[in-house]
């Protein structure tokens, strides 16, 4: 045991001595990784973040009952209608990694401070990226162009056929720059405080702050569209019964009035009889009508009841600090790769020059 415990020690010096020989060779190497390092730190592009941090609410039990009160003096009883389901943060990431979300978050203008106005998030990307339609536009006019001859003789008679499969569809292009996107956009729910944050990484700070704004936007709006989507059915249902019902009001309500201006001056039993069927009918419709009113009325309340408020704790604001690339640390990180390198390849370069030279021999 003693012996063993002697040949690691020797060993181990061993080792340490070798890496002190060539100790000139790790200096070089790491100096050489830490010079990489430095240039790639200073040509890597300048990013800046933008960010917000928001709480949505969907859940307004303390205005349920001063809605309920509202209602009840006009005669609507709410009961347990304005309770909605309640879409989790955590459905969020989904939302944004939709075509729908992406589509309408790559038509958002944003400001280009380059050239003072504003321009569409895809053609800022695409000049960005540069070249980015060059594929979609070769293989049209190459490979698919016996379809595009024919598709320009029957676009009349395709029309609406071409119109949904473009929504379905996705193109060479979107695929690129929804890539992008997911590389831009950052979203944290935290399902035990109940915030989300959303940011969005840019090359310039104004751009990042419009787009992260942007996005805020359109994840909301998202959000409230698909909450109050049941509640918005209903409230187009309703309020074209009541228009419905009011062109039959208007029109009853015009010829009882006149019938009684044409006969004035007759008392007799069938204008009373007349007089008392208009007078019913007007009646029913109108207890109709005012039904229909007060259901669109509660439609209205639970259009409002559901839509979700979303409080803002952190605002987007325009960012003066980049967040990448973080230089100290990537001269560090290659500075150390320089010295794992340098000290690897010096321990293991005798023992491989004398395993090829076993071989050979």
């Amino acid at each position: 045991m003693e012996n063993q415990y002697q040949e690691d020690e020797i060993d181990l010096i061993a080792l340490v001595k070798s890496l002190w020989i060539e100790r000139k060779f790790i200096y070089k190497t790491i100096i050489g990784f830490a010079f990489i390092g430095i240039i790639a730190s200073l040509l890597s592009p300048v990013i800046y973040t933008a960010s917000s941090t928001f709480i949505p609410q969907t859940s307004q039990t303390g205005s349920s009952s001063s809605l309920s009160g509202v209602a009840s003096l006009v005669g609507i009883n709410l009961g347990n209608s304005l309770s909605g389901n309640e879409i989790s943060p955590n459905l969020y990431p989904q939302i944004i990694g939709s075509v729908n979300y992406k589509r309408a978050l790559l038509d958002l203008p944003i400001a280009n401070p380059s050239s003072g106005s504003s321009v569409l998030l895809k053609d800022y990307l695409q000049n960005q990226k540069g070249g980015l339609n060059v594929l979609g536009i070769i293989k049209k006019y190459t490979i698919m162009l016996p379809f595009t001859i024919l598709n320009a003789f029957k676009v009349e008679k395709k029309l609406n056929e071409m119109v949904l499969l473009n929504e379905m569809s996705v193109s060479l292009e979107e695929e690129e720059l929804f890539k992008e996107l997911d590389g831009i956009l950052s979203l944290k729910a935290n399902s035990k405080e109940g915030f989300v944050d959303l940011s969005a990484s840019m090359k310039g700070p104004v751009i990042a702050a419009s787009v992260a704004k942007g996005a805020q936007e359109i994840l909301q709006r998202s959000v409230i569209d698909y909450k109050i989507k049941s509640a918005s059915e209903v409230l187009k249902f309703n309020q074209k019964q009541v228009d419905l019902k009011k062109i039959e009001f208007d029109s009853i309500q015009d010829k009882l009035a006149l019938f009684k201006d044409s006969n004035i001056n007759i008392t007799d039993s069938r204008f009373v009889n007349k007089l008392n069927s208009m007078e019913s009918e007007f009646e029913i419709v109108n207890v109709v009508y005012q039904e229909l009113n007060k259901q669109l009325e509660q439609s209205k309340l639970q259009v409002s009841r559901d839509t979700p408020v979303f409080s803002v704790i952190k605002s987007v604001t325009i960012p003066n600090e980049r967040s990448a690339p973080k230089r100290s640390l990537m001269v560090i990180i290659y500075t150390f790769v320089g010295l794992v390198i340098g000290c690897g390849y010096v321990l293991i370069k005798n023992p491989l020059i004398k395993i090829i030279r076993e071989i050979k021999a």
